[in-house]
């Protein structure tokens, strides 16, 4: 049975290339978008305060397009970190030692998308304020969110770590006692 359980950990293939292959085509749509949106700004952009704001969003956008990308590629090789091949060596930022970690640099990567998504929300809209608020605000509840569960998270591994820490001190006290020592003296030696 535990030679199943080994071998179901590669189930986990078909995530790391799907997202592999998301990140590919969210990069590449990414880049010839990015690259029609140059030469379109200069072959028939307005030289203006409005064209620069309105390239500017759109660049901001694509900025946008680009970390999901990144979210798509980081878990993909986070996963195959994780599940395939442990030992692969990859930049420490990059590297992923257990769930919670891939967890963290997702939602890292998220709140600055967000961040991101609202700076382009808010220069594309300058003049409605009403919405804009309503969006910065809706915006901010999910980046409380997000920053409650990583508090959580970083609390509940701080507290994993500080059990397995006090274990380990009271193996290694129980190995340092000597084992014929009495911890009340025999009453018969004098």
């Amino acid at each position: 049975m535990s030679s199943v359980f080994r071998s179901a950990r590669y189930v986990v293939l078909v995530a790391v290339i799907g997202l592999l292959l998301a990140s590919v085509a969210v990069f590449v749509f990414g880049g010839v978008t990015m690259v029609a949106t140059i030469i379109e700004s200069f072959r028939h952009g307005h030289y203006s305060a409005e064209g620069a704001r309105q390239l500017s969003v759109e660049m901001i956008e694509l900025i946008d397009l680009f970390l999901l990308g990144t979210i798509l590629l980081i878990t993909s090789i986070g996963l195959y970190q994780l599940f395939i091949e442990p030992e692969l060596e990859l930049p420490e930022w990059l590297s992923v030692t257990n769930l919670e970690q891939l967890k963290f640099n997702l939602l890292v990567v998220l709140v600055v998308m967000l961040a991101v998504l609202f700076t382009g929300e808010a220069a594309g809209r300058l003049s409605e304020s009403t919405s804009i608020l309503h969006y910065g605000l809706a915006v901010a509840a999910v980046l409380i969110g997000i920053a409650t569960v990583v508090g959580v998270l970083q609390r509940v591994q701080s507290v994993k770590e500080e059990h397995v820490h006090e274990t380990l001190l009271a193996a290694r006290d129980k190995l340092n006692e000597p084992s014929g020592q009495r911890s009340v003296e025999d009453p018969g030696h004098e």
